[in-house]
């Protein structure tokens, strides 16, 4: 297993440096200048500008400007400073519960109800409930996140008032709609992807030998059939886990959340390349850190994946 850890980080490396390379280049080889920007309308000597373009590496070749960021993420957790003098790793520290907060009530919902209706699904196969799974989801994944986050604003908060729909003022229930929506697509996925893998286990020779035995049926699908249906699912989850950051932006703006997506959508608008850069990297940390946990849990529940 220690050898089987240590490779997978040894991939991770490269994978982090060259996705890090890429979003620093997307952000700065952008045209346009960052400083004309910073000054608007407003009159800029020469004086302060040439300052302004040392103090910010903008004088340096492309490459000698991502290794000074990359080297000073690693080394002091320094993602850079807005043009305003304000540290970003500031904003992220205060930005950063919001979104972690979404992205575990996600999780939950997708995680729980994905695989309560994918299981019974697969259960009770060409019944009633399997059908309205099959249907459901695929309602579910053909409709747009914009759409869903606006349908249940409208039905959950404006009308039955049960949820706030905007803001986090008034605690966990501020991110029911939230996370439901950034979990819905997801879940449906889930959902269909246990589905077909639990009823694939149901017909396999080691169900079969269990039953055959006189074991349990409720013993042979939650020990047997659960534990092998559940490892591609595992793997979903994880990446998911991953990938809801990045779709943080689009749903914390839709219900107005106070974190990292909001803030790089607002960046964006006001050119803020090293806040967008600071938090997008971090956002790319967290795929990988995910994504290699995923790898490990994937190697504790299939012991012959360590060996090939």
């Amino acid at each position: 297993m220690t050898r089987y850890i240590i490779r997978r980080l040894l991939q991770f490396i490269p994978v982090l440096l060259i996705a890090t390379l890429l979003v620093y280049a997307m952000v700065f080889l952008m045209p346009g200048d960052p400083i004309r920007a910073l000054a608007g309308d407003r009159p800029m000597s020469d004086a302060v500008r040439e300052t302004l373009r040392e103090q910010y590496n903008l004088n340096d070749p492309f490459l000698v400007q991502y290794g000074k960021y990359i080297w000073g993420v690693f080394t002091a957790a320094d993602f850079g400073t807005t043009f305003t003098g304000r540290p970003v790793l500031e904003i992220i520290q205060q930005r950063l519960p919001v979104t972690l907060q979404l992205a575990a009530v996600a999780l939950i919902i997708q995680a729980v109800i994905g695989i309560i209706a994918g299981a019974l699904a697969a259960i009770y196969r060409d019944r009633f409930i399997d059908r309205l799974v099959q249907v459901s989801t695929v309602v579910v994944v053909a409709l747009p996140v914009i759409a869903i986050g606006f349908l249940l604003q409208l039905v959950f908060g404006l009308n039955l008032g049960w949820f706030p729909i905007a803001g986090a003022r008034e605690g966990l229930v501020s991110f029911v709609l939230p996370g439901l929506t950034m979990a819905a697509v997801s879940t449906a996925m889930v959902a269909r992807l246990l589905r077909g893998e639990l009823m694939d286990a149901l017909h396999s020779d080691y169900v079969r030998t269990a039953t055959a035995k006189g074991m349990k049926r409720g013993r042979v699908v939650g020990r047997h059939a659960m534990r092998n249906s559940l490892i591609p699912v595992v793997t979903f989850l994880g990446a998911d886990l991953a990938t809801m950051m990045g779709g943080s932006i689009v749903v914390e703006s839709i219900f107005n959340l106070p974190g990292l997506g909001n803030q790089v959508f607002q960046s964006i608008q006001a050119q803020e390349g090293t806040v967008v850069v600071g938090i997008v990297t971090l956002f790319v940390m967290f795929f990988v850190v995910v994504n290699l946990v995923v790898d490990l849990l994937y190697g504790l529940l299939d012991p012959r994946i360590r060996y090939e």
